[in-house]
């Protein structure tokens, strides 16, 4: 029957679910464990490039996978992981090369590791702080007021043309409200055509209604004769009848 079909249908969903998660829970996973995931490289002055060793072991239960090592910056290089595959117990590194370069004050950089873990990647970090050269910074600053400078000729640039486009708007505006000024005359030249085309037929039915009531006063009157006359020819016709 069909709560038999529904009861066993459940039951194989229910089968197959918990088969499902004992078979997921039993899967193996390999599993990261660093010596070291944060590194300080304390002051440096900009210019200075340092190299850091990110040395790890997989302590998982399955063969560790790296499909790839991005870091958050283009100043920050990873590269030497293994492309194989790190088998269980086994340790391995790669290497993060940081350029200070036009990198300031303090830095905070984040390392992203593609692989099959569990989670799907892991993440490892340095900080740094960055004492500016002198030289770069005077150059920045030049750039800076360079590029001011050009901002502020450019707004002026800007607002001369934003003083001589009204004139030229005017115009345009000018000749387009003239357009629409000569349609909307043509359209108000129709609706009088149009309204006095209506009233000259209102007029009309007006008089033609009052002819209709004047007629029809005439034809009473005419029937009230009538009626009137009637009677006489009855009452002469009673006369000759009484004379016989």
């Amino acid at each position: 029957t069909m709560k038999q079909f529904t009861f066993l249908s459940l039951l194989f969903v229910l089968f197959f679910s918990n088969g499902y998660a004992q078979q997921q829970a039993l899967k193996k996973y390999p599993a990261f464990t660093f010596e070291q995931k944060h590194y300080d490289l304390g002051t440096l002055h900009e210019g200075d490039v340092v190299e850091r060793t990110y040395t790890f072991t997989n302590t998982g239960e399955a063969p560790l996978l790296i499909s790839g090592i991005r870091a958050s910056c283009g100043c920050t290089v990873p590269s030497g992981w293994k492309k194989t595959p790190i088998m269980p117990g086994e340790k391995s590194s790669f290497k993060v090369r940081f350029n200070s370069r036009n990198k300031i004050h303090k830095q905070h950089k984040t390392i992203t590791i593609k692989c099959n873990t569990k989670s799907g990647i892991e993440r490892v970090d340095f900080v740094a702080n960055v004492i500016p050269d002198p030289k770069m910074e005077k150059m920045r600053a030049e750039r800076r007021k360079r590029w001011m400078e050009r901002r502020a000729q450019a707004r002026k640039q800007q607002a001369i043309k934003n003083q001589k486009r009204p004139q030229r708007q005017k115009g345009a505006f000018n000749k387009q409200t003239v357009k629409v000024q000569g349609k909307s005359a043509k359209l108000e030249k129709k609706q009088a055509k149009i309204t006095a085309k209506d009233l000259k037929n209102k007029a009309k039915i007006n008089k033609r209604e009052k002819a209709i009531i004047k007629i029809e006063k005439k034809i009473e009157k005419e029937e009230s004769k009538l009626r009137k006359l009637r009677q006489k020819l009855v009452k002469q016709k009673r006369k000759l009848e009484q004379l016989k």
